[in-house]
């Protein structure tokens, strides 16, 4: 059962704005590093700045470190603790069980977005470049390919006017200084 978001019904012209209306991410290239309550999973973020709304809004990132599944989503406090809109490349299908959409379209495979209806309830779609199946693969396999679209679909850009860039953290190199390693003939110049 698809539960009804009631902040998003209560105020849903507010979420149409934060959706819809102009964004500037604030940072140009987001490092995704170790999410500490998964050690599968990479997440990064930025703040993300609205033409007209003055709430703090975030743009969040996490990668699986285990093949190439991410998300990307935004929230808002101000208006729901939950993502007010979501893109997942992976994962189960989606079913918009709503009267209004014939059966044969309410399974909505992976990628797709996560938006809401005026009555607070979640759906599932696909844009056009979605359900090109090519298009749909590409963007799947290739986080930077996902977050533009992303940044398309919800009118974000950075300053400039461009999309931003995920990278992963550069991996730490661990010396163990334990080991009598010689470095004699080592020349470090």
């Amino acid at each position: 059962m698809n539960k009804t978001n009631k902040e998003i019904k209560d105020q849903f012209e507010f979420f149409t704005e934060l959706v819809n209306d102009e964004k500037t991410v604030l940072t140009e290239t987001i490092q995704l590093e170790s999410k500490r309550n998964n050690a599968y999973w990479l997440t990064g973020q930025s703040n993300v700045q609205h033409k007209t709304i003055t709430e703090d809004i975030a743009l969040l990132i996490e990668r699986s470190k285990r093949d190439t599944k991410y998300g990307i989503k935004l929230r808002c406090p101000a208006l729901t603790e939950e993502p007010f809109f979501r893109f997942d490349s992976d994962g189960p299908a989606h079913r918009n069980d709503f009267p209004d959409i014939p059966l044969e379209e309410q399974s909505v495979t992976t990628p797709h977005f996560n938006s809401f209806q005026e009555n607070g309830k979640s759906i599932a779609y696909k844009n056009d470049t979605l359900k090109n199946e090519n298009e749909a693969k590409s963007i799947a396999e290739d986080i930077n390919f996902g977050i533009s679209l992303f940044c398309m679909e919800t009118n974000s850009r950075l300053e400039d006017g461009d999309f931003p860039t995920v990278v992963d953290k550069a991996p730490e190199i661990e010396l163990d200084f334990d080991q009598n390693t010689n470095f004699d003939n080592i020349s470090f110049e």
